[in-house]
């Protein structure tokens, strides 16, 4: 929603003066908006804690928001926001061309200032195998908002998405960038220990895995794993390949099974 546009406020408004046809019109265009508006973005944010494992919800889940994007999409076909949360839905479900054809539509119709879908779209393409075309997404989004409150995430999708092409030096660049500026997060900083690891850097492993178990207890390999698989099912070999060799690097940095 662009700042100062508040559908509901505006439908408020409204109501303070003397009814008439248009007028009711108006209101119930602005309060259609303003429903799709929370109904997309209460998807989006559930979908977030879903897919990182935050809630350690299981595929009911998923099933219980998607009625609530269809609504979304009911009141206004055309909202971004709607179609951005339908993306991660079936990202969650595995569905990756599926989502991907959601962050496309989700670009149609979003402001051009929106960049975090070009990374979102970039991302989407890694998990159909696309490492070079998710690069140059999220660099595209980068161009569009290189100052963007979530860069963090820019950073590690590419750190992740050079770590699959195996250049492990240039994803170490992007890693160490990314929790920099999103340190709350495990994946950028266990994929941080694996891409050390897999360069025989063991110093800079050791120095990153004591950050790592610091602030965060509990992660065996099994653990890595199982939050892969339940939060971003792939089937695509060239992912799965790069998963098998990000868990190797966590073994040879001395993470258990």
């Amino acid at each position: 929603m662009r700042s100062g546009d508040d559908p509901l406020a505006r439908a408020k408004a409204l109501y303070e003066y003397p009814v008439t046809r248009e007028r009711t019109e108006d209101m119930k265009r602005l309060l259609d908006r303003s429903a799709a508006e929370t109904a997309a973005y209460a998807a989006v944010t559930e979908l977030c804690r879903y897919l990182n494992r935050w809630d350690n919800e299981g595929p009911a889940e998923l099933e219980r928001l998607e009625p609530i994007i269809r609504q979304a999409l009911s009141y206004d076909p055309n909202f971004y926001l709607a179609h951005y949360a339908q993306g991660f839905l079936q990202r969650a479900r595995g569905a990756h061309q599926k989502a991907l054809d959601a962050f496309e539509e989700t670009i149609k119709h979003a402001p051009p200032t929106f960049s975090r879908v070009f990374a979102q779209k970039g991302e989407q393409l890694l998990y159909l195998g696309k490492f070079p075309e998710c690069i140059g997404e999220v660099n595209r989004a980068l161009e569009i908002n290189p100052n963007s409150q979530v860069r963090g995430y820019y950073y590690w999708v590419l750190g992740r998405a050079h770590f699959f092409q195996g250049d492990y030096e240039t994803s170490t660049q992007w890693l160490q960038r990314s929790i920099r500026a999103w340190p709350q997060v495990w994946y950028n900083r266990a994929y941080l220990i694996a891409a050390h690891a897999l360069q025989k850097q063991d110093g800079a492993a050791r120095r990153v895995r004591r950050a790592f178990d610091r602030q965060f207890e509990g992660y065996s390999l099994a653990r890595v794993v199982r939050n892969e698989e339940d939060a971003t099912p792939c089937d695509n070999p060239a992912v799965r390949e790069g998963r098998e060799r990000f868990h190797e690097g966590l073994r040879l940095a001395g993470f258990s099974s």
